[in-house]
């Protein structure tokens, strides 16, 4: 006998396979039965266990400390995962908006709390995505009550000048049917999901992880440890430095008027059509000074009132197709004390109280916008904050920023002139300079340029 060759043993899955000889159906078959069955089994296993552990909580079958209470933020179907869970949570109450919204609105702070809120922000999207939440959750669950959405000065401004009559129509929704429901199988039976559940268990004693609560919260845990690592200074500049880079490349555009007017008549007409009686609550974000100064510099401020002026038209108008509605535009941009709050210098230890950087503001501050949305009682909140716009008062709302604006320059002059530079410097690099026009520093309360 050949010593190469093996001779056939019982089961043995080569049998057969030696040249000249017919190959053994019986052999094949066992290896494909065996193959089948560690695949299943393997399959069985990573179910069972994304299953027990749950990272995205889609099937609440267990809650255990130190185990997989804590949740990752979720990073795949995102949109899709927020809708299940508002689904399963019926809210009364929905927050929209970006991720200002979802990092700075705890919908069970104190405020909200028992009130059955749900924060359906995702970062980087629209007031389309909004529209398309909601209506959503219109056909699929009961409607909420009260819809409470953050409104993106930023998502409407362009490159170039927009001609006034420029179309902006919706997306048309995602049909319904099988294959949009094809990630619930990929969030059960996949190595991503895998991952994502080894991940829920690694975090359970990480104090500073990324972390999001099952209604949509997610508080930036992580960005502790970055400031008491580089300082709140770095988080700030690494912001505006980006800021800069993206509204500089908008200072000789426009704005995008009818997109604005088409998906906020979107956003009033799904919820009051689920709810005729439904509440909206139009919220403009408390903008940092930081941020607000580089409006200023990229002559963006012009926009910036008139696209505020778009709401309070678009509310109007909401109001008269759905009288049973209540509608309202709280704004809480300006350079009050908090907008203003200081930035602390390089190599500081100092810690902010409202504001991670330019652009997000912390939980904290997000209590005060609820309080003043909800009209509850919060003696914290500065006069001013939440300004009640109608188009009666417009004029009064732009006398106080300017009132601000002048105190916040008394109190950090060289934030204002740290923009300035900024700007100055990407709008050279870009070979665009344009001047600030008058009204824009009239409104703002900045000195006309010479």
């Amino acid at each position: 006998m050949n010593a190469a060759i093996k001779p056939d043993m019982p089961g043995d899955v080569h049998a057969g396979l030696r040249p000249g000889l017919p190959p053994d159906p019986r052999a094949h078959r066992r290896y494909l039965r065996w193959m089948l069955g560690t695949i299943a089994g393997a399959s069985a296993a990573v179910a069972g266990f994304v299953l027990l552990v749950d990272p995205y909580g889609l099937y609440a079958l267990a809650d255990i400390r130190g185990f997989n209470r804590v949740k990752p933020p979720v990073e795949r179907y995102r949109n899709e995962i927020r809708l299940a869970r508002a689904e399963r949570f019926q809210p009364a109450i929905v927050i929209a908006g970006n991720s200002r919204m979802e990092v700075g609105v705890d919908p069970e702070g104190p405020h909200l709390a028992g009130s059955n809120a749900f924060n359906l922000a995702l970062a980087g999207t629209s007031t389309e995505k909004a529209v398309e939440q909601l209506r959503h959750l219109g056909t699929r669950s009961q409607p909420p009550r009260r819809v409470i959405a953050g409104m993106e000065f930023v998502d409407v401004l362009t490159e170039r000048p927009v001609h006034p009559a420029a179309a902006a129509p919706l997306a048309a929704a995602a049909p319904a049917g099988w294959r949009t429901q094809l990630w619930r199988a990929d969030t059960l039976f996949s190595f991503a999901s895998l991952k994502d559940a080894v991940l829920t268990v690694a975090i359970q004693h990480q104090p500073h992880a990324a972390m999001a609560t099952l209604r949509g919260h997610n508080p930036l845990l992580q960005y502790h440890q970055a400031a008491a690592t580089e300082g709140y200074a770095a988080l700030f500049s690494q912001r505006a430095a980006e800021n800069t880079r993206k509204l500089a490349a908008t200072a000789g555009g426009g704005l995008h008027a009818a997109a604005v007017r088409s998906q906020v008549a979107a956003l009033i007409d799904v919820a009051a059509d689920a709810d005729p009686g439904v509440a909206i609550d139009l919220v403009i974000y408390p903008y940092h000074a930081q941020l607000l100064a580089l409006f200023e510099r990229a002559s963006l401020w012009p926009r910036f009132e008139a696209w505020k002026e778009i709401l309070v038209e678009q509310a109007e108008a909401g109001r008269r197709r759905h009288p049973g509605a209540r509608i309202a535009v709280h704004d809480f941009s300006g350079f009050g004390p908090i907008q203003c709050e200081a930035v602390p210098a390089p190599g500081s230890k100092a810690r902010t109280r409202w504001y991670w950087e330019a652009g997000h503001f912390k939980p904290a501050l997000g209590e005060l916008i609820m309080a003043r949305v909800l009209s509850s009682a919060d003696p914290r909140i500065p006069a001013g904050f939440g300004f009640a716009l109608e188009r009666n008062t417009l004029v009064a709302n732009r006398a106080r920023i300017a009132h601000e604006r002048a105190a916040c320059v008394a109190a950090q002059a060289a934030l204002f002139d740290g923009v300035a530079r900024d700007v100055q410097r990407e709008l050279t690099r870009r070979g665009a300079l344009p001047a600030p026009s008058g009204r824009q520093a009239a409104v703002a309360g900045a000195p006309l340029p010479k």
